[in-house]
C-alpha cells in the first residue's frame, strides 16, 4: 500500500519538475529567431556568435553593456521536446 511518506515524495518530485521547468532559462521567438530569456546572464550588446542570444527584459539590463529585449515582442514560448523512451 502507498504510505503517506510516499505521497509526500511523489509530490516534492513532481512540484521540483514543474518548479524547474517553469523558472530557468526560456527559449521565445524573436523576430526571424530564437533568444534565451534568462536573468543571470545576457550575452553583450556586441555578441558575434551565431547561436540563440542571452537576453532579458529589465530596465537595469538596458543601461548596462548586455542585450535587452522588450517583453512585447516576444513571440511563442519554445517547449521542449519530452524524451521519448526506443524500445
Amino acid at each position: 500500500m502507498i504510505s503517506d511518506s510516499d505521497l509526500i515524495i511523489l509530490a516534492l518530485a513532481f512540484l521540483l519538475g514543474f518548479i524547474s521547468n517553469n523558472t530557468g532559462p526560456q527559449t521565445y521567438e524573436y523576430k526571424d529567431g530564437f533568444v534565451v530569456v534568462d536573468s543571470k546572464y545576457q550575452c553583450p550588446k556586441h555578441c558575434a556568435v551565431n547561436h540563440n542570444h542571452s537576453v532579458y527584459y529589465d530596465e537595469d539590463i538596458k543601461k548596462s553593456n548586455r542585450m535587452y529585449v522588450n517583453k512585447d515582442d516576444l513571440g511563442e514560448k519554445i517547449k521542449k521536446n519530452k524524451r521519448k523512451n526506443k524500445r
